[in-house]
């Protein structure tokens, strides 16, 4: 069965079983807009800003994090992983006319100079396909505009795979170079496909961050751990409505088909 079906379906039933809540915060998880093979639509993301900004309270992730909970107000942050061109091109106009910011999670070593040293994308490296990256002055350029940066490691790599050396370099070099570019301190990090253990969150910590974003499906809540923040992935394939239903939490039950997935990983 198509997973999008089952998704729709378990939601359904899931929904009809849970209490409305319209108090919560959410991260949500977004990589490109564009035309690119794994891309969300632009008019789909745009529709998806606009929906967010008649029905939620759309405010910076650090905001997010450390501001007391509104009574009856779905609060959302936005990230995304990765660095694309995308996101000073496409991207940063939607959000500008609704008012919005975001935050984006940067590989380093991906970022050019100018437009004659733009990177591609390696889709073997695990980046989408058919892309390009930001440049330091478009870096540069979101933050003045309200932005955060944040690091997503020197490269693209997973590093509960990769040996404490290796782990030291990615987490202090691409900090220290988002800090010596943007000239304010780098406090936000996001896992390589969402993937930690506790040695990595013990790293990140000790690297200087204070929150680190993962990929598990559920809502923040204020005694969620800082170095494993969750976060809802939001598909290409997804329609409006399964937006809505997503942010208004009737998809929630994929944190828990999560974690049965990562019990049963780990016990066989």
């Amino acid at each position: 069965m198509n997973s999008l079906i089952w998704k729709r379906r378990i939601a359904k039933c899931y929904s009809a079983c849970i209490r409305k809540n319209n108090t919560r915060k959410i991260i949500l998880l977004y990589h490109a807009v564009g035309n690119s093979p794994w891309a969300i639509s632009t008019d789909t993301f745009r529709k998806q800003i606009q929906w967010l900004n008649q029905h939620c309270k759309i405010t910076s992730l650090t905001k997010l994090l450390t501001m007391p909970e509104q009574e009856d107000t779905i609060e959302v942050a936005l990230t995304f992983d990765d660095g694309y061109a995308c996101l000073y091109d496409t991207i940063l106009p939607i959000l500008q006319a609704e008012n919005a910011v975001a935050t984006v999670y940067i590989n380093t070593d991906c970022i050019g100079q100018c437009e004659k040293t733009r990177k591609l994308s390696v889709p073997a490296l695990g980046h989408y396909p058919i892309e390009t990256f930001l440049l330091w002055d478009e870096v540069r350029a979101l933050e003045k505009l309200g932005w955060e940066i944040g690091s997503h490691g020197v490269n693209h790599v997973d590093l509960t795979q990769q040996d404490a050396e290796t782990i030291k370099n990615e987490l202090n070099y691409s900090k220290l170079t988002i800090q010596d570019v943007l000239q304010k301190e780098c406090t936000h990090f996001a896992y390589t496909w969402g993937k930690h253990s506790k040695n990595l969150r013990q790293a990140v910590a000790a690297a200087g961050y204070r929150y680190a974003v993962a990929g598990h499906h559920a809502v923040f809540k204020k005694n969620n751990n800082l170095m494993a923040l969750p976060r809802l992935n939001i598909e290409k394939n997804y329609s409006l409505h399964d937006f809505e239903n997503i942010t208004l939490g009737k998809w929630d039950f994929l944190g828990a088909i999560q974690r049965i997935k990562k019990w049963l990983w780990i016990k066989y």
